[in-house]
């Protein structure tokens, strides 16, 4: 924190990811390893603290206002455990906004705590360390049945193929996508807001009890999603935009059999339409279960696949894809 003013302004992006996802969670990437590409966006999350003007405790406007005086006294249970690790006990004021609502499949939480450790940390953070210490505060600190894709893809922001080990450790290789079919890509990738919210860790839970069981259809499937990240990669460095449509396609069909929760009625029918309408392919972001609806749509079918999906009620979210990861000013 600045000695002069005490304030920080922290941001970290939202993340799409693109194929293997669900394959980053411990009961699977444990057993098998995990392999997971995905991007960072230009919706960002961001997180102002500031050294407050008295003796002790905590004042945080996140879903609501309130203050604390004790960082185990904070309602949100993301900024508790984070406060709980980083926060070195100076009078505090924080304040958080996000470009989406939270809990819709684009890892807001994890953006949030990038964000939040990235100002608390009394000495600067490389990304990867960034992204290990705000996923410990999400799977170690509240036992919530996620992956660390999000952390990473929020901390490092670009295309990203993560590299999930057995012992626990994580790679990363950058792909190198052209300016040029990176501003082309984010022009035919869609996203629609599906009206749903839901909680992450409750609906992967399925999916981890059913890696944890053995159960054998659950497992194939995730093998699968696993396999398609490199034909995803090589169609996303040569610029081969249907085939993407296809494979994000072929990802929510073996997605959708990995728990009851994943999908929902009204979801699969406005996606029905979309591809009678045009699109090539899509999926819900994230664990499903509402949330963004991601779609590839050419050009020239975009005007009536919108038609469409205004017709179902969901609005769409104007994005683009961004290299830029976690950013931290002092003021």
């Amino acid at each position: 924190m600045n000695a002069d003013t005490g304030m920080w302004v922290s941001s970290a992006p939202l993340r799409i990811s693109l194929a293997g996802g669900g394959t980053d969670l411990p009961g699977y990437a444990r057993r098998f390893g995990g392999t997971v590409l995905g991007a960072g966006t230009d919706l960002r999350v961001t997180v102002v603290g500031r050294r407050a003007r008295r003796a002790t405790g905590i004042r945080v406007c996140l879903d609501s206002c309130g203050r604390a005086e004790s960082a185990r006294e904070l309602a949100n249970p993301f900024a508790r455990e984070a406060m709980l690790r980083h926060w070195d006990g100076t009078p505090l004021d924080l304040f958080s906004t996000g470009d989406v609502p939270g809990a819709t499949g684009m890892g807001s939480s994890a953006a949030f705590c990038v964000s939040l450790v990235a100002g608390l940390s009394a000495e600067p953070l490389d990304a990867c360390s960034l992204a290990r210490a705000a996923s410990d505060i999400e799977i170690e600190g509240l036992g919530r049945s996620v992956g660390r894709q999000d952390h990473y893809l929020s901390a490092l922001g670009g295309f990203r193929l993560l590299h999930f080990h057995r012992d626990g450790t994580v790679d990363v290789e950058d792909v190198a996508v052209p300016d040029g079919f990176r501003r082309r890509l984010g022009e035919e990738l869609l996203l629609f807001h599906t009206g749903t919210s839901r909680d992450a860790g409750d609906i992967l839970s399925d999916q981890a009890g059913g890696t944890e069981r053995g159960d054998r259809d659950t497992t194939h499937r995730l093998h699968e999603i696993k396999e398609l990240t490199a034909p995803f990669k090589d169609a996303l460095v040569q610029g081969r935009l249907t085939e993407m449509g296809r494979l994000l396609g072929r990802h929510w069909e073996l997605k959708r059999g990995l728990g009851a929760r994943v999908s929902l009625p009204r979801a699969d029918r406005a996606y029905e339409d979309a591809l009678a309408a045009g699109a090539t392919g899509g999926k819900l972001l994230g664990a499903g279960g509402g949330g963004f609806l991601l779609l590839h749509v050419p050009l020239d079918r975009q005007p009536h696949v919108r038609e469409v999906l205004t017709a179902h009620g969901m609005q769409e979210q104007p994005f683009a894809f961004d290299t830029r990861g976690a950013v931290l000013h002092t003021l």
